[in-house]
């Protein structure tokens, strides 16, 4: 078995979701260039913003760009998968 498939059976939560009320300002995109560019976003704990890297997945709102720690701990991604159901009205 490949490690990739072994890393795929151990988290099932792997897929990741837009939740319905931020879809008009999100994007994904991969990041294609070496330029140094910086997570919009500081892990907690730490007062420095993170690097990111090339072939990375970058979550874009607006012209802020964050990774997908950040993007999920800021709402923007979920592994909530019925998020539809559960949103705030």
């Amino acid at each position: 078995m490949m490690e990739n498939e072994t890393d795929q059976d151990q988290d099932s939560s792997a897929r990741l979701y837009v939740p319905v009320n931020e879809t008009d300002n999100i994007n994904l995109i991969v990041k294609r260039s070496s330029s140094k560019e910086y997570c919009f976003s500081k892990f907690p704990g730490q007062d420095h913003f993170h690097l990111l890297m090339h072939g990375e997945i970058v979550v874009t709102n607006g012209h802020d760009l964050y990774c997908v720690d950040c993007a999920i701990r800021h709402g923007f991604l979920t592994r909530d998968r019925l998020n539809w159901q559960h949103r705030k009205r």
